[in-house]
């Protein structure tokens, strides 16, 4: 009986424990877990880090790679605003060369401030990296998380997305391998000039959206991004998606809402334009749908191991894979040249551009079949529209011997882009958008050689006047500049008052507000002085005379002047101005549901022709566009 009794009680412990273990199976975690996720969160909490069993977890705080030298997780871990807590990366003092930021050309002779270690507590979030290790000594991937606990009482990131990266000091700040310092102060041997894959440094980065909502969450290398303007801070960085990082060769997000899925992307400081930030963004805005590519600008804030690290503006980065989403090639048979260097392609591909830049600068191009040939080599409306929108934003203490860039396709195929033409593409015009009265016409005719000997064909030559004008008249009129201008301020006014006050110990947003004015002062004046440069430079013997294009209906269809679309304002009326040395060509296109009867002239005689050419009187012209609702039967 005895036995029989104790056979049973241990048969029901066995059970019991059976039971047990296998709950608590259920229960325990295949992989490393964290009880909240990366976010935003208003009151402190208790962060729970769970892993396999038998297993023993490490973290740390300060952005470096869990090891056994880091902290063993015994308890959960206490997450609350860390601003509170001591400044760290910002208050060193070998990150930066240059003590202020050569804006003063754009402000006529004044020095920007020296940059300064901030005096008070900069914004921070707590960065937890932890990884686990298993009874055989080996280490788990590592999982990073940002959190953000307070964050709707701060001021400066309303509107913007955030951007944690968090990487080992190390790789920023070692002097042998650091990438974000110049050693011992010497400025020939700064790490921060150095470029290419062996000074790119692993990191791992969370995106919120301006929702706060996290959108990615991934390890990428990073880099130093820029040329001079790496001296200043803050810098820029490009960020890498690999498979050594994260498993993945793409950032696989929308980021920039164009359906691109990213392989590189760049957190742009904006060079010289340190105290506006905006040039290269209207650049990019006014222009984009010319007949060269443009980035596309998110604007976001940056915290680096945890620490505010200001304002700047994620973009695109022109590779292969960049053209191969937006025009439709293939990545492999990208040729791109980035300031006179091969930048994608082979080696032997550099000869297809050194070939090309050779016979169009060193052969007569006023002579028609040498012309024709040229333009078989270069599409000729995207040289012009980047030539023409360069020296209109006055554009020369870089340009155009130096940040220009062009690509093709190493072989021709049947595609739109496909056909072996070089084509441009924008960056970098931070410098620009200075000197209204800059004659940069002339500048770039006498630098250019490529440019002057195109400038000697009588069809370039009206080609390039003509698309100026739609520029001047269109992209760069003033309401467009304006909005432009007014939708910058309001994504950037609170944040760069935030930014300014990191790193130039700014009390208030003057000097931003300030160098906004310069900008629209700039445009405000640009349009006389260029114009009149167009003139005497291009030897035009007309005047400058007005248009006026009509519609009956504004939704009836779209008309075109030259090269460009016509926005009507309220009144179905759109004004401009055209030299009256080459004509003026219209055409009109129905939209579904109509059709297009004709143009009308002010004297009434009507022209039915879907396409015209206009001869400017010197007193201009007025033409009207009309367009009628098609009948039920036509339909």
């Amino acid at each position: 009986m005895n036995r029989r009794f104790v056979l049973a009680f241990l048969l029901i412990i066995c059970g019991c424990m059976s039971f047990l273990i296998l709950h608590e199976n259920e229960n325990t975690p295949m992989e490393l877990v964290f009880t909240k996720e990366a976010g935003f969160y208003e009151e402190p909490f208790f962060l729970e880090l769970l892993a396999p069993v038998g297993t023993s977890i490490y973290y740390t705080l300060d952005g470096s790679v869990p090891d056994e030298n880091a902290a063993l997780y015994t308890e959960p871990i206490l997450i609350d605003d860390a601003t509170g807590h001591e400044n760290v990366h910002c208050m060193r003092t070998d990150v930066v060369w240059r003590s202020f930021t050569h804006s003063d050309i754009m402000d006529n002779g004044s020095i920007d401030p020296v940059y300064k270690v901030p005096d008070y507590l900069i914004d921070k979030c707590t960065v937890i990296r932890a990884a686990y290790k298993d009874a055989d000594g080996n280490f788990s991937a590592v999982k990073t998380a940002s959190y953000f606990i307070g964050f709707n009482c701060k001021s400066g990131y309303d509107g913007v997305n955030i951007l944690s990266v968090s990487t080992d000091p190390q790789n920023l700040f070692d002097y042998e391998t650091g990438i974000y310092v110049f050693p011992f102060g010497l400025r020939n041997t700064a790490n921060y000039m150095e470029s290419g894959i062996a000074w790119e440094r692993d990191a791992s980065i969370q995106i919120f959206d301006s929702q706060r909502e996290l959108i990615l969450n991934q390890d990428c290398g990073i880099r130093i991004q820029g040329g001079v303007n790496r001296e200043r801070l803050p810098k820029g960085l490009n960020l890498y998606a690999r498979e050594q990082y994260s498993g993945s060769g793409r950032f696989y997000f929308d980021l920039f809402d164009t359906e691109y899925i990213a392989d590189a992307i760049t957190l742009f400081a904006s060079g010289e334009d340190a105290m506006s930030k905006c040039r290269d963004v209207l650049a990019s805005r006014l222009t984009a749908g010319r007949n060269f590519a443009v980035m596309h600008y998110k604007p976001y804030v940056m915290f680096l191991d945890g620490e505010y690290w200001g304002f700047y503006w994620l973009t695109e980065k022109y590779n292969d894979v960049y053209f191969e989403h937006y025009y439709d090639v293939d990545d492999d048979n990208v040729v791109m040249i980035k300031a006179f260097t091969l930048a994608e392609g082979e080696e032997n591909d550099f000869m297809l551009y050194t070939d090309m830049m050779e016979y169009i600068s060193n052969t007569d191009m006023s002579i028609p079949e040498n012309y024709a040939r040229a333009c078989e080599m270069i599409d000729i409306q995207s040289f012009i529209d980047y030539y023409a929108v360069q020296i209109y934003l006055g554009h020369n203490r870089d340009w155009p011997y130096y940040n220009e860039g062009l690509w093709r396709v190493r072989q021709p195929g049947e595609g739109k882009y496909e056909d072996g033409k070089w084509r441009w593409f924008l960056y970098d015009v931070n410098c620009a958008l200075v000197h209204p009265d800059w004659d940069t016409l002339s500048t770039t005719i006498n630098t250019s050689k490529m440019f002057s000997s195109l400038c000697q064909n009588e069809d370039f030559k009206s080609q390039f006047v003509t698309t100026f004008m739609d520029i001047a008249n269109i992209n760069f009129a003033k309401d467009n500049v304006d909005i432009a201008i007014s939708n910058c301020v309001d994504q950037m006014e609170s944040p760069m008052e935030t930014h300014l006050k990191r790193f130039f110990a700014f009390k208030n947003n003057e000097r931003y507000l300030k160098e906004v004015e310069y900008i629209e002062d700039f445009f405000d004046s640009r349009r006389n002085y260029i114009t009149q440069y167009l003139k005497d430079n291009f030897e035009l013997t007309g005047t400058l005379a007005p248009i006026t294009i009509k519609i009956s209906d504004a939704a009836a269809g779209n008309i075109f002047i030259n090269t460009a679309e016509i926005d009507f304002d309220t009144n179905c009326r759109w004004n401009g101005e055209y030299y009256t040395d080459y004509p003026i060509s219209l055409t009109a296109i129905a939209n579904d549901g109509y059709q297009f009867l004709g143009w009308r002239n002010e004297d009434g005689s009507q022209n039915e022709s879907e396409s015209i050419d206009v001869v400017l009187a010197n007193t201009g012209c007025c033409v009207k566009a009309i367009f009628e609702e098609k009948s039920l039967e036509s339909k």
